[in-house]
Order: structure tokens, then sequence, then C-alpha cells
């Protein structure tokens, strides 16, 4: 099933800024972000590369579960 099943993105409307929460710590994206959707992929995209989930075979950014909150 989902190894990435606690990711968590928190995204501030005020600020366009994206917090993401991920095996216990905390990352805040580099960007701004025109919406949650951009947000959300912008946060796939980082927990893919940065913090090695390419590792898992046949998986995709996409595939990557993130609860928005």
């Amino acid at each position: 099933m989902n190894e990435t099943s606690d990711i968590q993105l928190h995204f501030d409307v005020l600020s366009c800024r994206a917090l993401l929460c991920c095996e216990g710590k905390d990352y805040v994206l580099p960007h701004t972000y025109p919406n949650r959707e951009a947000a959300e992929a912008a946060a796939k995209k980082f927990v893919w590369e940065k913090l090695g989930v390419q590792k898992w075979s046949g998986r995709r950014p996409a595939d990557i579960a993130v609860w928005l909150r």
C-alpha cells in the first residue's frame, strides 16, 4: 500500500507558502504557490527528490499520498 501516508501539507492562502510534515520533520517549501494543487505537486516532487522516496521500486511522484490540511 502507501508507505508515505504520514505526509501532511499545510498551505497558507495568505502567504501562498507551504509547510510539509513528513517522518517527524517539518519542511517549508522554498517557493510560493498560486493554489493548493500547485503546492501539493511541489510537495510530492520534494518528497520524491529530497527525501529519497524514488528508491521504492515501481513508484512515481504522483503515487505519493499527501494529506492537505
